[in-house]
């Protein structure tokens, strides 16, 4: 078990000042949103391995616990069929900045749904809470629930 400690930020698309470390094409759904457990598929466009993953994570904002393990792929396709709702796909892509690492994902891209958002993963409180985003960033939504991805879930897979 880990911690978790990120910030979020809501993005108007990819930051094309950076250089791009690595993009990735993600597909994820849940299994349960409460207790949140969730399935992956990560493509990498470079390299072209898959791997699979089943997480589990805790409540909170700023921090918080999570549980991560990987799976076959097997395990991920049946799982998507007992979910039985379309994945999020996600357009993953990761920058150096400033020494942290940055997540920019574009989420279901070509939807009505679409967005940007951005993660920076850090190694304390602390740390997180000494971080002065650059405008580029935008709205920080570390404390909006409505930008926890299970609650995305729900509202455009769960109830339409």
């Amino acid at each position: 078990m880990a911690l978790e400690i990120e910030r979020k930020f809501r993005m108007n698309g990819f930051p094309e000042h950076l250089k791009c470390l690595r993009q990735v094409d993600i597909e994820q759904g849940y299994i349960s949103v409460e207790p949140e457990i969730r399935i992956h598929k990560a493509v990498d466009r470079n390299t072209g391995k898959t791997n699979y993953r089943l997480t589990v994570k805790g409540n909170g904002t700023l921090s918080r616990t999570e549980i991560k393990t990987g799976i076959e792929e097997q395990f991920y396709q049946d799982a998507v069929e007992f979910v039985g709702h379309p994945m999020i796909c996600k357009d993953y892509r990761s920058y150096d900045l400033d020494g942290y690492i940055l997540e920019v994902c574009c989420v279901d891209a070509g939807t009505e749904h679409e967005f940007y958002y951005g993660e920076i993963e850090f190694e304390s409180e602390a740390a997180a809470e000494a971080f002065v985003p650059e405008d580029f960033l935008g709205t920080e939504v570390t404390d909006d629930d409505a930008y926890k991805m299970k609650n995305y879930w729900r509202r455009t897979r769960l109830f339409q």
